[in-house]
């Protein structure tokens, strides 16, 4: 009987054993099951990128406004920084000694108009008489010739009138086009030098300057693009990014290219022109020149979403050719879109995968290959694979 419970608990045992071996062979089997994940085949191609391009906004006219004559100046319709309409009055000078001469020259050109008159009316005497046979012809010539004489002095008179009318009106400083006055302007009191002193500085609103560098390596590029001859290709829909990350409402165009490059940094500096018409960029802002046109030749662009980034250091995993799931360092370039060029670390035709990397080191690997027109259209699409 003793024998028999014996027997009995080890049947138990080891009915036991096997069990647990069986439940042993089973988790084993699970772990080895395949991981499926989401690949894509990395293939070059040309792709059109977005260049930045950090810009300063400048006028497109930017002048002194100097006085045409020399004085005092006694008053100011203006302040610094104001804007200002074409041909509105910003300063007076002392026009006292202009008044004078005006008056001066007009009582001159009196004179001679009351001379001019008497010998108009010594001529015709004369002419009478000449006729009548009282005087000789060459008195009637003599007085015809001091009567053009004095015609001459009336009309030099005339000229300094209206040289000493200008001089008059000139005393008043009008702003020479609309725009913006700095906060240069000289007080009163100052005394203003014809052609040398400057009252305030002007500059134009709008449209406006926006003024960059590209590199000479960039500019090679597009030359050898055929977009070489800017502003015809490049640079003829320009946006604007503002400090405050909105985008400027206007589109801009490269207007001007200084092909003879900044001898300081080595850049070719470029101006867009913009419309400013609600007088948002002014002179001194900076912006960020957004320009999509550029392409970038024989470009490995993978989705975002399968890069991963490590202190700093970023990651892809590579499927190689024995199906394991290897993990490279690269070196990313510009975001377009979902993707994200890669510049160095990846290879024409090599297998990424996008999502289940977490797992994939070192499983039997189940491969759903992406196309890219999938990953464009759904850049956030839920894994296939749990994390």
């Amino acid at each position: 009987m003793i024998q028999k419970r014996k027997l009995g608990t080890l049947g138990i045992a080891l009915l036991t054993v096997v069990a647990l071996l069986a439940g042993c062979g089973s988790q084993e089997g699970a772990q080895k099951a395949a991981v499926k994940v989401n690949t894509y085949k990395v293939q070059a191609e040309d792709m059109p990128v977005a260049a930045e391009y950090s810009g300063t906004v400048t006028a497109t006219e930017k002048v002194p406004v100097q006085p045409k004559i020399s004085g005092r100046v006694v008053e100011k319709y203006v302040q610094g920084g104001q804007n200002v309409s074409q041909g509105q009055a910003l300063f007076r000078l002392d026009s006292r000694q202009y008044d004078a001469a005006l008056a001066q020259a007009k009582a001159t050109q009196a004179q001679a108009a009351a001379n001019l008159a008497n010998q108009q009316l010594n001529l015709r005497r004369y002419q009478e008489l000449a006729s009548q046979d009282a005087i000789s012809q060459q008195t009637v010539t003599d007085q015809a010739a001091a009567t053009a004489q004095q015609q001459a002095v009336l009309e030099a008179n005339a000229a300094q009138v209206d040289a000493a009318q200008d001089n008059v009106d000139d005393t008043i400083v009008y702003a020479p086009f609309s725009g913006k006055l700095n906060v240069d302007d000289v007080p009163i009191g100052t005394y203003a030098t014809a052609g040398s002193t400057a009252l305030v500085t002007i500059s134009s609103t709008n449209p406006v300057y926006v003024e960059f560098s590209v590199s000479e390596a960039e500019y090679l590029q597009m030359t050898k693009q055929g977009t070489g001859n800017m502003p015809n290709n490049w640079g003829s829909h320009l946006m604007l990014r503002l400090s405050d990350g909105t985008m400027y409402p206007y589109e801009g165009h490269v207007t001007q290219i200084n092909h003879g490059m900044d001898g300081t940094s080595g850049s070719i500096i470029v101006k867009a022109v913009f419309d400013n018409p609600d007088n948002v960029l002014i002179p001194g802002l900076y912006a960020t020149v957004v320009s999509d046109t550029q392409v970038q030749r024989n470009a490995l662009a993978v989705p975002q979403r399968a890069v991963q980034q490590t202190l700093g250091k970023y990651y892809i995993t590579v499927i190689d050719g024995n199906g394991q799931a290897q993990t490279k360092e690269v070196t990313p370039g510009q975001k377009v879109g979902n993707f994200w060029i890669i510049t160095s670390g990846l290879n024409d035709g090599d297998t990424i995968i996008v999502d289940g990397y977490q797992k994939a080191k070192g499983a039997t690997l189940d491969q759903n290959l992406l196309t890219k027109a999938e990953l464009e259209k759904d850049s956030t699409a839920a894994t296939t694979t749990s994390k």
